[in-house]
């Protein structure tokens, strides 16, 4: 086949040992040169039960034990189509010519049965396990981070070294730790133990809940000093909560130091609402947990809807909370004021029914029956609405999550030649 000016001339040869498809490329000038087939660079074209594939021969080449990567593909060149033939499984074909392109990375359909698909792999000599070892050998160029990007890849990527792995995981005892001095304090038989010097285990206690919180302190400012952009350090919600996490224990050593009888300060309100915020600790799981950060974005992503349905609530409430109360009145029912009728009202919507509060009157057990009945519906209306932007947010999420981690496999393949 020639034409004019860079025209591809392909050329038979005989033989198994000799290349089947030899390409002159004629340039700009009467110069000519052949390129072999087996070319690195070469257009390699496979028919797979009519599909058809192009890649490069140093796609298939990387992995030379392999039958695409080796000379037996030869004995599958198809003289009339003018590529190699497989009448193989097609959709098996994709995921084996992606683990040539990726280097290593083998997705296996979902919709092919396990016999199908390990005829298909050892057919295609493509041998996982063996592949992997064979990669291992090889050296890897290093990527070069500066010390604040590893500081910062240590602490947020467990993964990362084993070191990290055992930062992540004193984190975790520390928090649990936390959580459990934290509820033990509030055991009346404990509470004295925990807020008056003269117990012996006062100071045990004591140093355990310094030891917890300078951890936290030490993990927030090292995250501190080496996020990427400091100043764009809180718009993060988890560094919220971190800070929110270490911030009680301050202010209530800051109010113990500013009295006189220090130890005996866990008795002031301040105090209890110090103690009672360190409960936000817990939240600092959801770094360890990409499943309950994955709720978190999918609640955030419906807030439009939690708002619908509180408005609902809210206009119920007060609508049955105000009918109630002057329904009730002259009755020695126990409804003082609307905000009784109001906190009836949001027991009957949510359907707990606590009992402490019922209407005697025949208009208010009318009344109390219509909330009933419509509480339920304004319950079901926005909940069928919620589920269902909560199912299509968590799939968005699960995409997104699948589509980041193939994106950095395609880039690390087309890093190393793989992909062209």
């Amino acid at each position: 086949m020639c034409g004019n000016g860079g025209t591809t001339t392909v050329l038979q040869a005989n033989g198994k040992d000799t290349p089947h498809e030899v390409r002159k490329i004629m340039g700009d000038s009467d110069d000519a040169r052949l390129l072999d087939p087996w070319d690195p660079y070469a257009i390699v074209r496979l028919s797979v039960s009519g599909k058809i594939y192009v890649t490069l021969r140093k796609t298939l080449t990387f992995f030379p034990e392999t039958l695409l990567g080796s000379r037996e593909i030869e004995d599958y060149w198809n003289e009339d189509l003018g590529m190699y033939y497989f009448n193989r499984h097609r959709g098996v074909f994709n995921s084996i010519l992606f683990f040539y392109q990726s280097r290593g990375v083998f997705r296996a359909p979902t919709n092919v049965e396990p016999d199908i698909m390990r005829e298909e792999m050892e057919f295609f000599k493509v041998d996982v396990q063996k592949i992997l070892e064979y990669q291992e050998e090889e050296e890897e160029e290093e990527i070069k981070l500066t010390l604040r990007e590893k500081l910062h890849t240590f602490l947020s990527d467990p993964q990362y070294s084993t070191p990290a792995l055992y930062w992540s995981f004193v984190d975790m005892f520390a928090i649990v730790l936390s959580i459990i001095l934290l509820v033990a304090e509030s055991v009346p038989s404990a509470t004295e133990a925990f807020e008056n010097p003269k117990y012996k285990v006062y100071y045990f206690l004591y140093s355990l809940e310094v030891l917890v919180n300078g951890f936290f302190t030490v993990d927030f400012i090292l995250k501190f000093i080496s996020w990427p952009k400091p100043w764009l350090f809180f718009k993060n919600p988890l560094n919220c909560l971190d800070f929110m996490a270490i911030l009680p224990f301050y202010m209530e050593l800051i109010a113990m130091i500013s009295q006189k009888g220090g130890a005996g300060g866990g008795k002031f309100v301040v105090l209890r609402i110090c103690r009672t915020s360190r409960v936000v600790r817990i939240f600092r799981f959801a770094r360890h947990s990409k499943e309950l950060l994955v709720v978190m974005k999918v609640v955030s992503g419906a807030t439009k809807e939690f708002a619908m349905l509180a408005m609902l609530i809210m206009v119920f409430v007060l609508l049955f909370g105000t009918f109630l109360y002057y329904s009730e009145m002259g009755y020695d029912s126990n409804f003082d004021s609307i905000l009784h009728g109001c906190w009836w009202a949001i027991v009957t919507v949510t359907t707990v029914g606590y009992g402490d509060l019922a209407p005697k009157s025949t208009i208010g057990r009318l009344i109390g029956s219509i909330a009933v009945v419509l509480g339920i519906v304004i319950l079901a209306l926005p909940m069928t609405v919620i589920v269902s932007k909560f199912n299509e947010s968590y799939g968005d999420v699960k995409r997104n999550t699948e589509k980041d981690q193939l994106k950095r496999v395609r880039a690390y393949a087309i890093a190393n030649g793989a992909i062209f």
